[in-house]
């Protein structure tokens, strides 16, 4: 299984569209299931290194009042001394599992205005690598683990170089590359890749327009990642 898990994975991002027909075939989840699980394991590891090196893992903590975390909108606010353990182990994990369904549903409902063809688990297999690989590669990986992670406090010395690198305490051209890193690679090649990759799922499974298809993913993905999910925000 595991060969085949990674097999997915790096097919989604070299030839996604046979990958995602091979997705289509599998009879269960369980490698769906297993990618989100393998998110939340690289979001918890990334912690553990930070704990290691005896680094914060809050980036934020300097620029952040206490009370800070703010979900449910407005609702729910806690100490920054208690946030990190209540998003690794509480809200990330749960997000996660509702995030399987979320969007592989919505699609599977909205699909039917186009008489879609396609099954609800074949929708949970394609659009939770569609949308998860992109999150694993370049936020878990890209920037959790390499340009937030642990790697450029110690090149630097700095114990929150990332977010020193936002304020401008690197100088002005370091700054600027930050806010392209974000708003460039960070943000719209993430989101742009994801819808990519979703509307082609939704496209090749259910058998409508792509237009259709790029319409279901747009509204399911803001939704999720900027509506429901952008609630919970530190």
């Amino acid at each position: 299984m595991t060969r085949k898990f990674f097999h997915y994975l790096w097919g989604m991002i070299v030839r996604p569209k046979s990958t995602i027909d091979e997705l289509a075939q599998e009879t269960s989840i369980r490698y769906a299931v297993a990618l989100v699980l393998f998110g939340v394991a690289l979001t918890l590891f990334n912690l553990l290194l930070f704990v290691a090196f005896g680094f914060d893992w809050l980036g934020t903590r300097r620029e952040l009042p206490s009370p800070t975390y703010i979900g449910f909108f407005g609702r729910l606010s806690v100490g920054t001394d208690d946030y990190v353990t209540l998003f690794n182990f509480l809200i990330n994990p749960l997000m996660a599992l509702v995030g399987l369904i979320f969007i592989p549903g919505l699609a599977q409902l909205l699909a039917k205005i186009w008489r879609g063809a396609g099954t609800f688990e074949q929708m949970v297999n394609t659009l939770v690598f569609a949308t998860g690989v992109p999150s694993i590669v370049i936020s878990s990986v890209l920037n959790d683990m390499v340009l937030a992670g642990v790697l450029p406090n110690l090149l630097t010395g700095h114990p929150y170089a990332f977010t020193a690198a936002q304020t401008g305490e690197f100088g002005a051209s370091v700054q600027a590359l930050w806010w392209v890193y974000m708003i460039g690679i960070y943000i719209l090649a993430k989101d742009a890749w994801t819808i990519a990759l979703g509307a082609l799922a939704i496209r090749r499974i259910q058998k409508i327009p792509t237009w259709a298809a790029a319409l279901i993913i747009l509204f399911g993905y803001f939704l999720w990642f900027y509506g429901l999910a952008g609630t919970f925000v530190r």
